[in-house]
């Protein structure tokens, strides 16, 4: 009877506990990897001397058995001192569709399909596309946290409050603390992530990830044909 107890407190010690902030971490992006689709809507803003703000809207289905994403369909912003930039990209497969204010489409056109053969320019869109991805993907919604300084500070129902000391960058670690704020539903799945913490270029970062819809967003539909202009069709207009 001992023996059985005291296995059981050991089995209960190494059990997964609100006290255990990595573990938490790791159990959450192991139930956001089971899902098959999300809603997502993300903002990013930052402060300091060169301040800046950016959007993303959208679903996605994600390949569960390990691939890469089959469909995405996300509404992007973006304001800086270089202006502002919008665009919607539709991503079937290996084909991805775009709508850009830098983009003049011929009329009775709404979206250009970025093909690479004979079309130089769309290499560069194609590149941001997937840099974008990482601000919005809901396997990043974690990444660049200084795991060996998080701490758990604060705990209430599905609500978790978090803090770290800083976010990576070239050659080390940003100074300043990194608060990390989540909310899960009753099945676990990250229906909110608020972040706050210093950014790359040393500035103050706020940044709010919400999801919706797992496993029920609506499919991405493929634009219609007579509406995708080719490459060749398109103007491009440099700031």
């Amino acid at each position: 009877m001992r023996l059985a107890l005291s296995l059981l407190l050991v089995l209960t010690a190494c059990a997964t506990t609100p006290a255990d902030p990595k573990a938490l971490l790791d159990q959450w992006l192991e139930v956001v990897r089971r899902q098959e689709s999300v809603r997502f809507n993300v903002v990013i803003e930052v402060e300091g001397n060169d301040p800046r703000r950016q959007t993303y809207a959208g679903v996605q289905h994600i390949n569960t058995g390990g691939g890469a994403v089959e469909q995405k369909d996300v509404t992007a912003h973006a304001e800086s001192r270089w202006g502002a930039t919008d665009y919607r990209a539709v991503i079937l497969d290996r084909d991805t569709y775009l709508q850009h204010n830098e983009l003049t489409l011929p009329a009775g056109k709404s979206f250009a399909v970025l093909e690479t053969q004979g079309a130089s320019w769309t290499w560069n869109y194609l590149t941001n596309l997937s840099l974008n991805e990482q601000q919005y993907d809901p396997g990043n919604v974690f990444a660049d946290l200084d795991r060996g300084t998080l701490r758990l500070v604060g705990h209430d129902g599905d609500r978790y409050e978090f803090s770290a000391g800083g976010v990576p960058h070239s050659g080390g670690y940003t100074q300043g603390e990194v608060r990390l704020v989540v909310e899960v539903d009753a099945s676990d799945r990250v229906i909110k992530a608020e972040r706050t913490g210093p950014s790359v270029d040393r500035q103050q970062e706020h940044r709010i990830a919400s999801y919706s819809q797992w496993g029920t967003a609506p499919d991405v539909l493929r634009p219609a044909a007579e509406t995708v202009a080719k490459p060749a069709e398109v103007v491009v207009r440099t700031r």
